[in-house]
């Protein structure tokens, strides 16, 4: 009899929460998955036009090939929800661009454009409200780990404490730990073998090469592992930094904000043999035309790039493939480093793979919404750069999904085109959960895109770098704006790599530029909640 009592009590437990879901009342849980340095060599958006994979893996069948090799996890998360295949980061650099999607405030208003010291520090960002501190003022349970914010661990960093992870405001729980490919310290030795194009610590571009250290004893397994331990049991231990075991346990009656940051393929790019074997250089074509082909795609850019590009880590890379084997060593140098790059991409992937796992077998999977999102692009070779910090397509452009059980089952592994920004995760998130936006938070709610996938949606998206350089991307232009005035255009839909600069011809393009210029104003204006739309440009 107790147990038909109990079965009775568990149906009306079932019921009564469905009723709760009907009414909107009970409050999706969050999975937030951070990526660090994720470009668009990914195998979900990796087939775009514009994606340099093209250039270096010109043979059709060998490139879909090498995209089906890199993430294979996130694709199949990719499969559940919807992918934005054009997202935007609001500043192509970690600190500012995850300062700016979890505070809500964009860099150019808040002026924090380096990462020196926490956000905090900024007399504009001092009292702010993040994302999962808002969440938690509202019951949320947040528990988080890895590289959210800027960093993973508080500590003393150039001669001020940084909180980075934001411990006091952002976290109900938050374990500090070591992020990227190394090892959690479990007693192995480590050891490394580095490609001989890396030089030492002197270059202006970090180590990369093999270890010996597995996938599953590396630092981002072990942050993947603790959030996935949360979502399938609602408890979980990890050794901190300080080598102090942490529990967490999630509270029964809370809703949860849970948040895991995957550092790779942020530099160094040491990771394990297997994974560069997936890569072979000999499937690259990485020649002496590539490179006259990417020095002519930056002719027509404007004086200011052209200074900048001068100064590019890349051609200390070239140099150093010619100092240790003549000409032909600038190809192989070249193909080392994008081998390596390519090869951290899969073990971040791996690392994921635990967390998609864990989203498949969630126990609360109806009533809960996953958003996974890089912070911005990346250049390996493409307009003679590498690293990120431009404002041109492959450093703004960002790994963003949204797994939500409102999707309906239709639009599942469906893609979303019109561009979108990081900035707008924030009140996506907040409205989702039905609950007021900040009065400060900038950007716009994609939940009505979400519902309808080719929605009509005409939003201009602004990125910006260091103090008075920007870039607005539409569906189909992106224009950039130096602080000295100098101007780039590109039709992105028939110029997908960015080579014919439409600001060299000012008279001909003359009403487009003006629009954009006033639609740039427009943007650094607007205040939050202010909707700004695409006015007609043609």
């Amino acid at each position: 009899m107790k147990k038909i009592r109990y079965i009775l009590f568990l149906i009306l437990l079932w019921a009564v929460k469905g009723a709760y879901a009907e009414s909107g009342e009970l409050k999706p849980n969050f999975i937030f998955i951070a990526i660090d340095d994720l470009n668009t060599f990914n195998t979900t958006i990796g087939g775009l036009p514009g994606v340099f994979l093209e250039k270096v893996y010109p043979d059709e069948q060998v490139r879909k090939q090498v995209i089906k090799r890199l993430t294979p996890n996130i694709d199949r998360l990719s499969e559940m929800g919807l992918t934005f295949d054009h997202a935007q980061t609001a500043y192509p650099l970690c600190g500012p661009s995850r300062t700016a999607l979890l505070t809500g405030v964009p860099p150019h208003l808040s002026g924090y454009v380096q990462h020196e010291r926490h956000f905090r520090n900024n007399e504009k960002l001092t009292d702010v409200v993040t994302l999962p501190q808002y969440l938690k003022s509202e019951g949320y349970f947040t528990a988080g780990i890895g590289k959210v914010f800027h960093k993973g661990r508080s500590y003393l960093d150039r001669g001020t404490f940084s909180d980075w992870p934001d411990q006091l405001f952002s976290w109900d729980r938050f374990v500090e730990v070591h992020s990227g490919t190394g090892s959690m310290g479990n007693g192995m030795k480590v050891e490394e073998e580095l490609s001989k194009y890396y030089q030492g610590p002197e270059k202006s571009y970090k180590r990369f090469g093999k270890t010996n250290v597995p996938v599953h004893e590396s630092n981002d397994y072990g942050s993947a592992k603790f959030i996935a331990d949360l979502i399938l049991n609602g408890n979980a231990q990890k050794r901190d930094f300080r080598g102090q075991v942490q529990t967490v346990e999630l509270p029964e009656d809370n809703p949860y904000f849970l948040a895991c940051g995957i550092f790779a393929p942020h530099l160094p790019w040491v990771t394990t043999a297997e994974n560069l074997d997936l890569f072979p250089t000999e499937e690259m074509v990485i020649n002496e035309d590539l490179i006259q082909w990417v020095e002519s795609s930056v002719l027509a850019l404007s004086d200011v790039s052209q200074a900048r590009i001068a100064q590019s880590p890349f051609f200390e890379l070239l140099q150093t493939g010619v100092d240790l084997e003549g000409e032909e060593g600038k190809y192989n140098a070249w193909k080392s480093y994008f081998q390596s790059y390519l090869a951290t991409i899969v073990h971040a992937d791996q690392c994921i793979g635990l967390l998609v796992d864990a989203i498949e077998q969630n126990p609360e999977k109806d009533n809960t919404v996953v958003v996974l999102w890089s912070d911005h692009g990346y250049h390996v070779g493409d307009k003679l750069w590498s690293g990120k910090i431009t404002l041109w397509e492959a450093s703004t452009h960002c790994m963003f999904m949204v797994v939500d059980p409102k999707i309906k089952p239709d639009h599942r592994g469906e893609h979303i085109s019109a561009p979108v920004s990081l900035q707008d995760i924030y009140p996506t998130l907040v409205q989702r959960a039905g609950l007021d936006l900040p009065a400060h938070v900038h950007g716009n709610d994609l939940n009505p895109l979400l519902g309808q996938p080719d929605r009509k949606w005409e939003y201009p998206v602004l990125t910006t770098y260091g103090i008075g350089n920007h870039s607005i991307r539409t569906a189909q232009f992106r224009y950039i704006r130096y602080e000295n005035g100098e101007e780039e255009l590109f039709d992105l839909k028939n110029d997908p790599f960015e080579l014919h600069n439409m600001a060299k011809l000012p008279e001909e393009n003359a009403h487009l530029l003006k629009s954009f210029s006033e639609l740039l104003e427009s943007k650094l204006s607007a205040t939050a909640g202010e909707i700004i739309t695409l006015p007609l440009l043609n």
